[in-house]
């Protein structure tokens, strides 16, 4: 991938992060993200030392970062249940210490639902959280991904990743991820020049330009501000071509990495997003 744009899509890493390596060249990437365990929360897949030693290799020899894990989707610090909320902080304290030991740069997780007891609740829980998991040791940067909104979502404006950051007190080992599809059924209007700028200037307003480092391109299947986060193939959806251009092609994300979530029956296809994704940003 040429003009030092980096560019990949969530892959797997059943069959191993050196494979991971391999599948993420053959799409045409430079980066990629996966889950650090199973999606829906369950079962986590160590990896013995050798194994880190040929990942770490491979990855140098391929040129492949930054490399971005995700937390499960399950996994809810805003959690009104107490139990689930242990859960959470503690995966996420395992997942990070992980990550810091594969020697992964970022670790992104969605901030959490507070089920109905409000966004000040929801934060503060989600606070309580991430001040546990940071004890754990490594590099890796937390990323807390901006959401669609939708339901009691947290992190649907960017107030609310600036709340967290805040009752956190601004560590720097804890960023943002932004969501093209989420910021647009969010209700931030990135379709447009003056939208985007309007989008640019309530980031700086908030968290701060500089904790933003990673971006998901995802075209999205609902509207401009209808709180539904719901992925389409890129230039079919809401957005479109144009729209994803516009963000696509501002020196702000183009100094970010680039993941793509794409719905794909087969992680193979992320060859011809890639390529769709090249055209789009001009690249």
């Amino acid at each position: 991938v040429s003009d030092g744009l980096r560019m990949g899509a969530h892959l797997s890493i059943a069959r191993g992060l050196p494979q991971a390596v391999r599948d993420a060249l053959a799409v045409g990437g430079n980066t990629f993200a996966f889950f650090t365990r199973n999606p829906r929360g369950g079962a986590v897949r160590d990896m013995t030392e050798a194994e880190i030693d040929e990942w770490t290799r491979a990855r140098r020899e391929a040129d492949m970062y930054p490399i971005v894990g995700h937390l499960p989707y399950t996994i809810n610090l805003a959690s009104a249940k107490p139990e689930a909320r242990q859960f959470g902080r503690e995966t996420l304290r395992d997942d990070l210490a992980r990550a810091g030991r594969y020697g992964c740069e970022f670790l992104v997780m969605h901030p959490g639902s507070h089920t109905g007891d409000g966004s000040e609740a929801g934060v503060a829980r989600i606070v309580e959280g991430i001040a546990f998991a940071l004890e754990a040791p490594g590099e890796t940067m937390l990323l807390l991904e901006g959401m669609s909104g939708q339901g009691t979502e947290i992190g649907g404006t960017f107030e609310e990743l600036a709340a967290i950051l805040s009752g956190l007190g601004w560590p720097t080992r804890v960023g943002v991820c932004l969501d093209t599809c989420h910021m647009y059924a969010a209700g931030y209007d990135v379709a447009t020049p003056e939208g985007l700028a309007a989008t640019l200037a309530a980031i700086e307003r908030t968290v701060g330009l500089e904790r933003v480092r990673a971006l998901h391109v995802n075209d999205s299947r609902h509207g401009l501000g209808t709180r539904k986060d719901r992925h389409a193939r890129l230039g079919e959806g809401t957005l479109g071509r144009a729209g994803l251009a516009n963000v696509l092609r501002h020196p702000f994300f183009r100094r970010l990495p680039w993941i793509l979530e794409t719905p794909v029956d087969d992680w193979r296809e992320y060859a011809d997003h890639i390529r769709v994704l090249r055209e789009i940003a001009g690249a």
